[in-house]
């Protein structure tokens, strides 16, 4: 009975998280949505525990939970900022691991009434964007009155996507409407997204013909879909990691801006080895908010849109993130997708479910991608995925134990005398 009440309850969750939390979050300026939908997630993860009988709570999660909190206290004794933004930082920076480790936990399993639904609201939501993506080529502006910026818009195509997908039944119909929404991305224009659909749409039409073996038929198929990526994306790729484009007075834009970003980023994580410079003092929301002082320190305080006067850019970009964690804390960041990845294969390997175990490489995939120029990670955005992610896990990790039952039970006909 709890884990139908939490099955349920769930459902509403995420249909309130996707509507107001991902869709309307920008254009209705619910700026405190996503962490309402926190709160409500890890109350729901608390009833979980308080109603499992041996109160199991996943070891990954609590090492998490322990990572950041020595974090917390690190940044307080150096005092990396004030403490209101070290805290507010914090908040900001477990929030998607907390959307992920609480679906994951929780595990809950949407029935064929509840899985319709949200396949029409997708299909629904999809037509809504598309209405947007046009208006946009004869409004001047458009996604950025409505949807803030044209990479939430494309973000937000890419979540609808891959939610419909998930609660699909990975038919090739369903990969074609994959597919479809993903098209009406591209009125976005952002680099980031063709590269990230081009992708996305390889592997969900061909993975299952990958032996994940190293020959050369295989390396030559990774050739030519990187190749096409980087066809796809090269100008902004050159514009974000060229250093010889750094410094040379390219104009007031936010792509200078977050060059810098990653510019400064190697010298505090040589400076600040092995624990970074802490919460609140790098590329943060928290860091622009309580400015820190790390910026006039390197003197990124005079470039254009990460000023005290105008911080615009200075959450940008995610992985000049990682230098508030140092080494330590960025090798912990990938190994966090990396033992996601593993685990996945693990499982496929077991019960060959080609469509979670493709899901996943795709949502690990969009994250990547994403923090090379933007913090979709910690906004709304990030923790919806994070979320989904987190329930394609648990729905792999399910179908595993039950395989795994099924080798170690003996038949019928094996118990006879």
């Amino acid at each position: 009975m709890p884990q139908t009440v939490l099955n349920k309850l769930f459902f509403y969750l995420t249909i309130f998280a996707l509507i107001f939390g991902v869709i309307l979050y920008d254009t209705l300026k619910l700026i405190f949505v996503d962490e309402i939908c926190a709160v409500l997630l890890v109350g729901l993860y608390c009833y979980y525990i308080y109603k499992t009988p041996k109160w199991e709570i996943n070891k990954v999660f609590v090492i998490t939970l322990g990572i950041f909190l020595f974090y917390l206290v690190y940044s307080l004794a150096i005092k990396s900022n004030v403490k209101r933004a070290i805290l507010i930082d914090f908040t900001i920076q477990i929030k998607p691991y907390l959307g992920f480790f609480c679906a994951y936990a929780i595990a809950p399993l949407f029935n064929k009434k509840q899985k319709l639904i949200i396949k029409c609201l997708c299909i629904a939501i999809a037509f809504y964007l598309m209405f947007l993506g046009i208006l946009s080529l004869f409004i001047k502006d458009f996604l950025y009155t409505t949807m803030s910026h044209p990479s939430r818009f494309a973000t937000a195509v890419s979540i609808i996507s891959i939610l419909y997908l998930y609660v699909s039944d990975y038919t090739m119909k369903d990969k074609i409407i994959f597919v479809t929404i993903m098209l009406f991305g591209l009125l976005s224009g952002r680099s980031k997204f063709y590269g990230f659909m081009i992708l996305a749409t390889f592997l969900i039409f061909f993975l299952k013909y990958f032996n994940f073996k190293i020959n050369l038929k295989n390396s030559i198929i990774l050739l030519v879909i990187f190749g096409i990526v980087f066809l796809a994306t090269k100008n902004k790729i050159f514009t974000y990691f060229d250093p010889n484009s750094f410094g040379k007075g390219k104009g007031l834009s936010d792509l200078y801006a977050r060059m810098a970003l990653y510019y400064f980023s190697g010298f505090i994580f040589m400076d600040y080895i092995p624990f970074g410079s802490g919460f609140a003092s790098y590329a943060t929301y928290a860091s622009s908010i309580y400015y820190s002082p790390l910026y006039p320190k390197y003197n990124i305080d005079m470039v254009w849109g990460l000023s005290k006067d105008y911080p615009a850019f200075i959450c940008d970009a995610y992985y000049p993130v990682l230098a508030q964690f140092g080494i330590i804390g960025a090798t912990l960041f990938f190994a966090f997708w990396l033992l996601i990845l593993s685990k996945a294969y693990r499982w496929f390997q077991q019960t060959s479910n080609i469509k979670l175990f493709t899901l996943v490489i795709v949502m690990v995939i969009f994250f990547l991608i994403e923090c090379t120029s933007d913090s979709t990670i910690t906004h709304n955005r990030g923790f919806f995925m994070m979320m989904i992610l987190g329930m394609v896990l648990s729905d792999f990790q399910r179908e595993y134990k039950n395989r795994q039952k099924e080798i170690t039970t003996p038949s019928a006909e094996e118990i006879k005398p």
